[in-house]
């Protein structure tokens, strides 16, 4: 047997296995192959020292010992299918009027075969949650400078329209006021229809000048309320982030419970 090997704890909790056993000198090989895991083990290179006792298992293949801490590695390691593989084996090798060491045997089997139902269990349930949390596209929230809505389109197309109608109007005052400049008196007109027709086209000029000066003013006063009304105000808002702008993907990892066992070595 190899419980020379084990540390005073591992002793006490082998103690039934051993008396299993026909007593007998374990092959050398198998012994140096236990030290070398034990060494894995300590160093927590735990895979190295799966396959320690996978080498001296086959050179020993009826040591309690070695099933046990097989069922430890595999367990530490988080792979439970074959931890309580071990641990099964490992309770047939217990004599049944070993009573304690049975009960010990049955409460680790039960917590193995209990933790991996229960991460079989979430596993099914993060695959089944997977499709709908990969709908919901993450939202950020964006602030833009310069509004364009309709109070800005409104008041910038006004103003536009403003402009261009007292361009219009300015132009023709001032065609109307070089025909008033211009003006001859013909030798049909008298003197007075002269006078009062250059009057009244002196007026239509001047009041539609103003007229183009007042819609001209509106206009630049409109345009540039467009504009600060674009550059001044901020647009907040929430919308589906892009992939460059994720700086956190989500997942969901599991939690591997590491148990001290009795008898780990």
């Amino acid at each position: 047997m190899l419980r020379g090997t084990l540390l005073v704890g591992l002793t006490l909790t082998m103690a039934a296995a051993a008396t299993a056993q026909e007593r007998r000198e374990p092959p050398t090989e198998a012994v140096e192959l236990f030290t070398q895991a034990r060494a894995h083990y300590e160093a927590g290179r735990y895979p190295e020292a799966a396959e320690d006792l996978e080498r001296a298992l086959t050179l020993d293949p009826g040591s309690p010992t070695l099933l046990f801490n097989l069922a430890r590695v595999y367990e530490l390691m988080g792979e439970l299918d074959r931890a309580v593989e071990y641990g099964e084996a490992y309770l047939r090798m217990v004599p049944e009027e070993d009573t304690e060491e049975r009960a010990n045997a049955e409460t680790m089997l039960r917590r193995l075969q209990g933790a991996r139902d229960w991460l079989a269990l979430r596993a099914q349930a993060e695959q089944h949650a997977a499709p709908s949390l990969r709908q919901l596209a993450p939202r950020i929230v964006v602030r833009d400078r310069g509004v364009a809505d309709t109070a800005f389109w409104v008041t910038l197309g006004a103003g536009a329209g403003a402009l261009a109608i007292g361009a219009a109007l300015g132009g023709v005052a001032l065609s109307l006021e070089r025909d008033v400049n211009g003006r001859i008196i013909t030798p049909s007109e008298n003197l007075d229809d002269y006078a009062r027709n250059l009057a009244s086209d002196g007026k239509r000029a001047d009041s539609l000048a103003l007229t183009s000066d007042i819609l001209m003013g509106i206009g630049g006063a409109a345009m540039l309320s467009a504009l600060l009304m674009y550059v001044l105000r901020v647009r907040t808002y929430e919308r589906d982030a892009t992939e460059e702008e994720l700086s956190v993907t989500l997942g969901i990892e599991g939690r591997q419970a590491s148990l001290r066992l009795r008898g780990s070595f």
